[in-house]
């Protein structure tokens, strides 16, 4: 379950993304009332994160990177989006894109 930080600073970055700001995830945890010290990979690594983030829908994700792409200027929400996938380890680590597509397969 998350915790109330947690829950602040998930709040805050959505707004953040709605506003098509650019987003320093630190900024955001200090302002939550976490510690300097503490590594921005401790909150997205946690189990609390992983289920904020997971009440994302990744077609509202894809919808506004369409939504980006048809439009001309939109750095900072495309930059924003680009982090929600990331965050939601969308990008596969260190492996080929044919290496995840066996993998896919394999599910099957």
């Amino acid at each position: 379950m998350p915790t109330i930080r947690q829950r602040l600073v998930f709040s805050n970055l959505i707004k953040a993304l709605e506003r098509g700001e650019n987003i320093d995830l630190k900024v955001l945890m200090l302002k939550s009332g976490y510690s300097p010290n503490t590594e921005t990979k401790d909150l997205t690594k946690s189990k609390g994160w992983k289920e904020l983030l997971a009440q994302i829908s990744d077609e509202v994700i894809l919808a506004r990177l369409y939504q980006i792409l048809l439009d001309k200027d939109k750095r900072a929400a495309l930059e924003a989006a680009d982090m929600l996938l990331k965050l939601k380890d969308r990008y596969p680590k260190n492996k080929l894109a044919l290496e995840v597509f066996r993998e896919e397969l394999s599910k099957v």
